[in-house]
């Protein structure tokens, strides 16, 4: 160790603590050229930095949260005076992964942090480097990248950030993840022991609840969802129509009538002849739907191909590691005026990979693509692909899939807006409005190329205001139809981000997590979601708990979000948490007495 020491010393050592093998080879090919000792790349020159430059991957997290060993019993409940130490994973993995890492920071003049760019990165890289003497102290600077192409990488190393300017972040993962293990290591054997103690949970291996900060409430939405679908009861109703005799043109009143009496005896005062009221053509202009974030294209790609959330998310790193698509977990739909400009000199060659060629019409940022603000609040821009280009027969069928639709949605931003008119008829009779509506294309724009289904032209004849048309009057019944089945593309694209529930990093795994430990099956042809008997064991038992709800939880997401801007102490919202357990416990024991 010291000859290594003394070796070292001979030259300033710059260390980049990577997350990934993948990423460490990235950053050391945009360095210069590197030669490799065991898991380090090493660089000797690189005109980057003066000093001799390491790079070197934890791969993921290597310290945990110790499981504790008394927290199955009621009477030590509540547990909520924990210390939060953090330990080395015992694998031989972790051990010599920790060794090599340690050995790099202590010879260290400076250490970079080059984890990925989001708050587990941070704490990836915090974690690691507190277990190691003054390892905190000789942080220096922070690589923040969205994309691992060349072009990218060294761009981000011109333009370092401070370690303050994302410290917040390494923050509000600790406190996710203390408040996480606080909620699961009283609130599971709680619920646990407590319905086993009543006898509606046999006792036993396997038999355990699991109670989480976000899970449950997921769960929760899962089962509301089932039960106002069986407690759905249809009921029937009616609506007046009118049919123009000559042309054959249907025109709807948008009453509906719950009685049959009222709405027989109300055609029945309806004249022969209607009376043209309004006419009204409006031009109607869509401009091409937003980039992706994580979750648009997760929903995309559960309702197209059936894919999990979890697969697709795994695949769009693996195009990210590639140096195909950008950052995968972003939360945004927007991109700056930088990325705007590389896309639009890389367009054509873009169409190409994917065969989508049109004339761009759009060659200038708009506001609803290009918004620099909304960018800088969360770090990361949208899904986009890189300046790296692939050969698409290199692609997995499935990476392909991804690739080509993300390509696609980044395309359809520069192609012209879609036009169309829209012509609204509305004809008077006895007082009572009936209308129709006609459509007419006048520019397909980017919806030519976007293979989403399209509405076809509805024509209309000329009516003009005053004309007197015959008529006669059509009774039309239906019935009330259920609450549509929560699906995963639904669930992961729509309802956890209306609720504030998780993160873009979280949301799959989520999901995953609910299915593993029975709480929740999906149909695979229609993604469809059901909660199990666990599931309402759980919920009713949770019924009227802040715990188990998606608004409370949603808010928690919201102060979280605060610790990472610098607004909230993240002590200050652990000791909530561990308040509101410790009344939860209170009141859970004194019902059981």
């Amino acid at each position: 160790m010291m000859k290594l020491l003394q070796e070292r010393r001979e030259n300033m050592v710059t260390v980049i603590l990577a997350e990934k093998e993948t990423q460490a080879a990235a950053y050391a090919e945009s360095l210069g050229t590197a030669s490799k000792k065991g898991k380090v790349h090493m660089i000797k020159q690189t005109p980057y930095f003066s000093d001799e430059v390491h790079v070197i991957a934890a791969e993921g997290h290597l310290f945990e949260y110790g499981l504790p060993k008394d927290n199955w019993d009621l009477g030590k409940l509540p547990l909520v005076d924990v210390s939060f130490k953090q330990t080395l994973k015992q694998d031989k993995v972790s051990k010599d992964t920790f060794k090599q890492i340690y050995q790099e920071v202590m010879v260290a003049d400076q250490v970079i942090i080059g984890t990925d760019s989001d708050r587990e990165g941070e704490r990836i890289a915090y974690s690691i480097l507190s277990h190691i003497p003054e390892g905190k102290n000789k942080v220096t600077k922070r690589l923040w990248v969205n994309s691992l192409t060349t072009r990218a990488l060294q761009k981000a190393f011109q333009n370092l950030r401070e370690p303050i300017e994302t410290y917040n972040y390494y923050l509000e993962a600790e406190a996710r993840a203390q408040s996480d293990w606080l909620v699961g290591m009283n609130l599971s054997p709680l619920v646990t022991l407590d319905l086993q103690n009543k006898g509606r949970l046999p006792k036993g291996k396997g038999n355990s609840l699991s109670v989480g900060r976000v899970q449950t409430p997921g769960v929760r939405l899962i089962c509301e969802n089932d039960l106002s679908i069986q407690n759905f009861r249809p009921e029937t109703y009616w609506k007046l129509r009118l049919e123009d005799k000559d042309l054959g043109i249907i025109f709807s009143n948008k009453e509906k009538y719950s009685d049959s009496e009222i709405v027989l005896s109300t055609s029945r005062q309806l004249q022969q002849v209607s009376t043209i009221s309004s006419v009204e053509t409006e031009e109607n202009q869509r401009a091409a739907p937003h980039l992706f974030n994580l979750s648009d294209i997760q929903g995309l790609a559960a309702k197209q191909w059936g894919f999990d959330s979890a697969k697709t998310e795994n695949l769009i790193e693996n195009l990210y590691l590639k140096k195909y698509l950008s950052y995968p977990r972003t939360d945004t739909r927007f991109i700056t005026e930088d990325e705007f400009d590389y896309l639009k000199s890389h367009l054509k060659s873009y169409q190409e990979v994917i065969n989508c060629t049109f004339e761009p019409i759009n060659l200038e940022p708009r506001e609803n693509y290009v918004a620099p603000e909304k960018v800088a609040k969360t770090s990361h821009y949208a899904l986009i692909p890189t300046e790296n280009i692939p050969n698409l027969v290199t692609l997995k069928p499935d990476e392909r899939l991804i690739y080509e639709a993300v390509v696609r949605r980044t395309l359809l931003m520069f192609a012209a807006d879609c036009r169309y008119l829209t012509t609204t008829v509305e004809v008077e009779n006895q007082r009572l409005v009936f209308k129709t509506t006609g459509r007419q294309m006048v520019d397909l724009g980017w919806a030519a190329y976007s293979q989403q289904k399209l509405k076809g032209d509805v024509e209309l004849p000329d009516y003009r205001v005053g004309d007197q048309i015959e008529t006669k009057a059509i009774i039309v019944e239906g019935l009330t139809k259920p609450p549509k089945r929560i699906t995963e593309s639904q669930l992961i694209s729509e309802i956890l981000p209306k609720y504030g529930l998780g993160t873009q990093a979280t949301r799959a795994a989520m999901l995953k997590t609910i299915q593993d430990r029975g709480y929740v099956t999906k149909d695979k042809k229609t993604g469809q979601l059901f909660p199990t008997n666990k599931a309402y064991l759980l919920i009713h038992y949770l019924c009227d708990n802040e715990f188990a709800s998606p608004e409370t939880t949603g808010g928690w997401e919201l102060f979280l979000s605060q610790i990472g801007e610098g607004k909230i102490n993240p002590r200050e919202f652990v000791d909530a948490i561990k308040e509101k357990l410790v009344n939860q416990v209170a009141a859970a024991k004194e019902r059981s007495d």
